[in-house]
């Protein structure tokens, strides 16, 4: 292999754009201008007590070694608890994989089930980071535009227009960064019938459930119907 030879798949990888803007955020206020910073999503307070002194005894009692690979026991049957009291929704422990993070729990599912040439239906406007990973695990990111006049809610309508044989996979952010839009559930049992009928999986990207405004609902589509939770990775 030739020095300095980026690979192919990483060569078509854009810049995080998120980046971009905070760096340019900081390059400004380092001349002195005031800036709200929209870029990063993250909250503008230090992380709670409560959660620092948790940490801080865990360390103390030597909680800092290799733990189980898909998380600890403990956490997963938490985090089951909280998609059976929150999101109707019944898994097992064994059905629960605890990431780094969002970014980490999207990349293992896009690598996991997306092969060259699989196309991914992507709704925009969208979290910028969704087609770059596609991109990565050999997909092919398919934008599907929503409209503001229906307040970029995505519709069956939209996604038939953009369905082929190649389609594998769609990714479904609701509530949606950076729309705010959340999908209603008529419109959901419609893309959730659309999805089994054509035997496409769906990434449900829900980190921002509990950011809802007005008379606004958050429904997680795995909850519809057995069969749409069969194709459905959260």
């Amino acid at each position: 292999m030739k020095s300095g030879v980026i690979s192919s798949i990483v060569s078509k990888i854009s810049p995080s754009a998120t980046i971009v803007v905070a760096a340019k955020v900081d390059e400004l206020k380092s001349k002195g201008f005031k800036i709200i910073s929209f870029a990063t999503g993250e909250p503008d307070f230090d992380t709670p007590e409560n959660i620092k002194e948790a940490a801080y005894q865990a360390m103390k009692a030597g909680f800092t070694k290799y733990t189980a690979v898909a998380g600890i026991k403990e956490l997963r049957e938490a985090i089951c608890m909280k998609l059976k009291r929150d999101n109707n929704l019944d898994y097992s422990p064994s059905q629960i994989i605890v990431s780094n993070g969002a970014k980490q729990a999207l990349y293992n599912a896009f690598m996991t089930i997306c092969e060259q040439g699989d196309e991914v239906l992507v709704p925009t406007p969208c979290y910028v980071t969704f087609p770059e990973q596609i991109k990565l695990a050999g997909g092919t990111p398919i934008y599907v535009p929503t409209k503001e006049e229906n307040n970029f809610r995505i519709t069956l309508e939209a996604l038939k227009t953009k369905y082929t044989p190649q389609t594998k996979v769609l990714v479904l952010n609701s509530p949606n960064n950076p729309s705010g839009s959340v999908c209603k559930e008529d419109d959901l049992k419609q893309i959730a019938d659309f999805l089994v009928d054509k035997g496409i999986w769906v990434i449900t990207d829900e980190i921002y459930e509990n950011i809802i405004y007005d008379e606004a609902n958050h429904i997680s589509i795995a909850s519809l119907s057995q069969e749409i939770k069969n194709q459905t990775i959260m």
